[in-house]
This record gives structure tokens, C-alpha cells and sequence, in this order.
């Protein structure tokens, strides 16, 4: 078995696939009204690891991270992982955070909290950091109790494809960042697939939900099977304009008429 290498780390491999496919002018995240690159993504990682590592972060350290979807917690979330350590991911409104000898988090929150406030400041005079070198094994993120590895990019940007997955595509996830799919379907997604996918920490209510499709117009919406059947038991009066298709997550297929609620397929994984 060859030993570590920069090339396993999951955050260089994901920097890798947008060189190799030209997606560094092209959007990735859209907040509000600002858009990142890829290539502006995967600079802030760079500068982040660094950042992160002169904050006392090392390799295999718990970094926990409990922010609301923005594009801080992109950073924060590869940066982590670039550096080799262990991005713990919360609910920034969770009660208690995980243990972790860091955290990414509101003041006051961990014993040894960085503010994003404070990461975004110390960002234009970091350098870039190289990967540090894993295992294709190495452990990269926790969700919960689920223990992720660092992966094989080509596998999973052939599953992600089936889906459909354009490039020009702009992804909307009901299920927030920390959240397993939501984390798959708002950042991983994107990155595997040339997309760009909406960051915000808003209300994930059927209007809330309706107005984000609208304003970025979105055209992937992601959501969970109990998403959809409750938006067409609460019948018309949102409208989800300029979607091509819906992906539904869940133990059952939504209703039907859900597609007539959404003006589009929904597909099921």
C-alpha cells in the first residue's frame, strides 16, 4: 500500500476536478446577492487551512463547525479537511456542540472559537496552504455518528450525474448544510458537477422555499419525500416557476401530483 499522499485529500482532489474540467470562472455558491467562483472556493480553502492551522488546528484534530449555510462554512469545511483534520459538522442552534479541540462557531460558544467575523479578517493576508498529505482511508468529516472518508471523485460525480445534474445548473436544498443530504446536495454536488447551488440560512417554509427558487432561479430542487408530500397537501398559492426537475429523499416516493404542484419531474434516487 503506497504511503499518504496530498492527492487523497478530499479538499485537493475537489481542486483537481475543477481544474481538470475548466469551472474556476464559473459560479459555484450564490449568497444573497454576492457569487463565488470555484476557483474563488477553493482559494478561500487554501487560505483557510492556513488560517486554521495558526489558530493550533492540526492534522486530526476535531475542528467543529456549526455555522449556518453561508459561504464561511464552505471555507471552513475545506479548509478543515485540507488541512487534515476532522471537520465536526452541528447545528449552529443545537444545544451542545460536539468535542472538538476547536470550533468554528458564534462567540462564546466553544472554549476555543473562531468567529467567522474572525476568519473572514485574517483571510487576505493568509497564504495558500498545500494539502496535507492522507490516506485514501483518512477520515475527513463527521455528521452525527456517521464517520466519512476522503473519496474517490470520479465515483461520486458518476452518481451525481444519474441525476441529471447540469452544469449550468442552480441547486436549491431544503436541507441545510450540516444536515447529511443537505451537506451532499449543496456543497458536494456543485463541486463535483460544474453547478452552482444556493447558500442561505433562511426559513425552509414552503413560501421561504418558493421565494429562493424565484429570486435565483433555480432549477434543481432538492428536498425530502415529507417536504413534498406536505407542500401538495397544502395545494396552490406558491408557485416554483422555472424548475426543470425536483429531487425527492426519503423512505416513499412523494404524491404524484406533486410534479403538477412544481410544474416538473421529480425524480427519486
Amino acid at each position: 500500500m503506497s504511503g499518504p499522499s496530498p492527492d487523497a485529500n478530499l479538499a485537493e482532489l475537489l481542486s483537481q476536478w475543477t481544474n481538470t474540467f475548466g469551472w474556476r470562472d464559473r459560479a459555484a455558491f450564490l449568497c444573497g446577492d454576492d457569487v463565488y467562483t470555484h476557483g474563488e472556493v477553493h482559494r478561500g480553502a487554501t487560505r483557510m487551512a492556513t488560517l486554521l492551522g495558526a489558530r493550533g488546528a492540526g492534522p486530526g484534530d476535531r475542528v467543529v463547525i456549526a455555522l449556518p449555510g453561508s459561504i464561511e462554512f464552505v471555507w471552513a469545511f475545506l479548509g478543515a479537511i485540507r488541512l487534515g483534520a476532522i471537520a465536526m459538522l452541528a447545528d449552529p442552534e443545537a444545544s451542545a456542540l460536539p468535542p472538538g479541540e476547536m470550533a468554528v462557531c458564534a462567540a462564546g460558544r466553544h472554549r476555543h472559537a473562531i468567529t467567522p467575523a474572525e476568519l473572514i479578517a485574517g483571510m487576505p493576508g493568509a497564504r495558500s496552504a498545500g494539502a496535507h498529505p492522507v490516506l485514501p482511508g483518512t477520515p475527513a468529516f463527521a455528521q452525527y455518528s456517521s464517520m466519512y472518508a476522503h473519496g474517490d471523485p470520479e465515483t461520486a460525480f458518476l452518481a451525481m450525474e444519474s441525476l441529471g445534474v447540469r452544469e449550468n445548473d442552480v441547486l436549491l436544498s431544503v436541507p441545510k448544510t450540516y444536515d447529511p443530504v443537505g451537506l451532499g446536495t449543496t456543497v458536494f454536488l456543485p463541486l463535483f458537477s460544474g453547478a452552482s447551488a444556493v447558500l442561505d440560512s433562511g426559513r425552509r417554509s414552503i413560501s421561504g422555499v418558493a421565494e429562493r427558487v424565484r429570486r435565483h432561479r433555480a432549477s434543481v430542487l432538492f428536498s425530502t419525500s415529507a417536504f413534498f408530500t406536505r407542500l401538495a397537501a397544502e395545494g396552490p398559492g406558491e408557485t416554483f416557476g422555472g424548475l426543470r426537475m425536483a429531487v425527492s429523499h426519503g423512505t416513499a416516493p412523494p404524491p404524484r401530483h406533486v410534479e403538477e404542484r412544481l410544474g416538473c419531474p421529480v425524480v427519486t434516487p
